[in-house]
């Protein structure tokens, strides 16, 4: 898909989508309004992960039953790929209620410039 491609490019913050919605009207929207409050969830988890990898490691080591040190990858190295996924693509839901339920695009059509690169 070229358009996630080109979104793929471009870093959007938080504050941005929320101008965008505002400037577009749906700010207000239930369906938005949810969308917006995972996503903030979501980057927080997100930086919290990173920060506890950051802390511990690639590699992290823990003692099994037996008493024998064992060393492994950082569990949350695997699932933070997965977290991130979900936040894209909450993303790219807010993009999609911004764009279709939105009103005429303002003088400027950020939006649109956006995702046209």
């Amino acid at each position: 898909r070229k358009e996630g491609a080109r979104m793929a490019k471009k870093r959007l913050g938080y504050t941005e989508i929320m101008k965008l919605a505002k400037d577009y009207g749906v700010d207000t929207n239930a369906i938005f309004v949810s969308a917006a409050e995972r996503y903030s969830v979501q980057v927080e988890m997100i930086e919290k992960m990173r920060q506890q990898i950051e802390k511990d490691g690639l590699m992290i080591e823990h003692t099994n039953v037996k008493g024998d040190v064992n060393s492994d990858v950082n569990p949350l190295t695997v699932q933070l790929p997965k977290f991130i996924d979900v936040a894209n693509k909450t993303l790219a839901l807010m993009l999609d209620i911004i764009a279709k339920l939105g009103s005429a695009a303002p003088v400027g059509d950020k939006l649109g410039d956006f995702l046209n690169g």
